[in-house]
């Protein structure tokens, strides 16, 4: 089903006309035509957002899984995006779009939309997982690139409009990570990375960087580079030094423990866990709204670390004291059980790590999101030489059932 068909499901069950829906959000009928068809504003966060209000539901729903994205999509949402605004987007098909070599004016308001998009999809991949975002979030970029391309800024609006770029940029790196599409997560990342730096950012420099860094411990054996990995986290803990607030010095530091532990460097490990929870409790800086880092993500990633240095008990500790507080964000401790049940697994405990899966089993598997579906088959893959015990036997039938 397409955001767009979604859409026109809620407004029917409503009771309510294409044309109220447009009263509401104050566009014209066939623009609410176009965008239940699939148009490219259904592709358009800013959009979403006035979409959700109006029928009064979670953005999440609207924001569903579509096909591989088309040129013409792409080609549709830039002719819509140089108008510059969500109003914009929504008229309807009969009225002038501009070329794409036309100026427009970019202000401090658009650069404060922008942001307010990025925190959004960072939001709802909390939510709902990667896979349903790749789609928003490369649209995104590509409307922001459009933007800095043939906008008209000042040299002040220039350099926020370039920041704001690379948190997008990163913010896409992150849902396509999450979405197993990972080459695709490293060239933004990268992006993100040169964007920063024609902005002098080093908070933004950070966010890519660390994520980066990320990227390069958790993904498959050939894109695995453990030590490149501490560089580039050292190098994001440079760049949030000097402006990061708390949370992002704290970030920054416990990614480079992690990525110290996938080297085995235990002793660089430790250093970086010190630093962490030192950042954590000052108060020093600046943190960004999409700093995610409650305390409990600070346990985990620490629970972590310490699994790769292969001290599991340790790791059990912190894992699940992650979990015991991570209710408000269904993806994260889906992702952090997947893990508390590979430690599981490798201190030997194949009975308890496969009946904490089946417990959950169904709340997992219903997040969008390839990369936790990917874990659950290798963690099934593992423990299937253990089928005769009764737990790994149930949890591998619930896997086969889903499949």
């Amino acid at each position: 089903m397409t955001t767009g068909e979604v859409i026109r499901r809620i407004r029917k069950s409503l009771g309510m006309t294409q044309s109220e829906l447009g009263a509401l959000l104050n566009f014209s009928q066939p623009a609410v035509s176009g965008l239940e068809r699939g148009g490219p504003a259904s592709h358009d966060v800013r959009v979403l957002r006035l979409v959700a209000r109006a029928l009064g539901v979670p953005l999440a729903i609207l924001v569903v899984e579509s096909d591989q994205e088309a040129d013409v999509d792409r080609r549709n949402f830039f002719r819509a995006g140089v108008l510059g605004s969500a109003g914009a987007a929504m008229t309807s098909a009969t009225a002038s779009v501009h070329s794409q070599s036309t100026s427009v004016k970019v202000g401090a308001s658009d650069v404060a939309a922008i942001n307010e998009s990025v925190n959004q999809i960072h939001e709802l991949d909390l939510v709902v997982g990667g896979d349903r975002l790749c789609r928003v979030a490369a649209n995104q970029v590509r409307y922001v690139e459009q933007l800095l391309n043939h906008g008209s800024y000042t040299e002040d609006v220039g350099r926020t409009l370039t920041s704001a770029c690379a948190e997008m940029m990163t913010a896409a790196g992150w849902v396509h990570y999450d979405a197993g599409r990972l080459d695709d997560a490293r060239r933004y990342y990268s992006d993100a990375v040169h964007a920063a730096t024609a902005a002098g950012d080093g908070i933004a420099a950070a966010h890519a960087l660390g994520n980066a860094s990320c990227l390069m411990v958790s993904g498959p054996g050939e894109m695995r580079a453990n030590h490149v990995a501490a560089q580039y986290a050292q190098a994001a803990s440079r760049a949030a030094l000097r402006d990061g607030g708390p949370k992002l010095r704290a970030l920054m530091a416990i990614r480079e423990a992690d990525a110290h532990g996938a080297s085995g460097d235990e002793a660089a490990m430790a250093a970086a866990i010190t630093r962490a929870y030192r950042a954590y409790e000052s108060s020093r800086g600046h943190d960004p709204d999409w700093v995610f880092l409650p305390e409990a993500e600070l346990r985990f990633i620490t629970g972590k670390a310490h699994m790769r240095v292969g001290k599991h008990d340790a790791a059990t500790v912190h894992i699940q004291a992650a979990i015991d507080s991570s209710s408000a964000w269904p993806r994260e401790r889906a992702a952090w059980q997947l893990n508390l049940a590979r430690n599981l697994v490798n201190a030997g405990d194949v009975a308890q790590a496969c009946a904490m899966l089946t417990d959950n089993f169904d709340t997992i598997s219903a997040l969008s999101s390839t990369r936790l579906h990917q874990r659950i088959d290798a963690i099934a893959n593992t423990v299937r030489t253990h089928a005769a015990i009764p737990e790994v036997r149930e949890f591998l039938g619930k896997r086969a059932a889903r499949i």
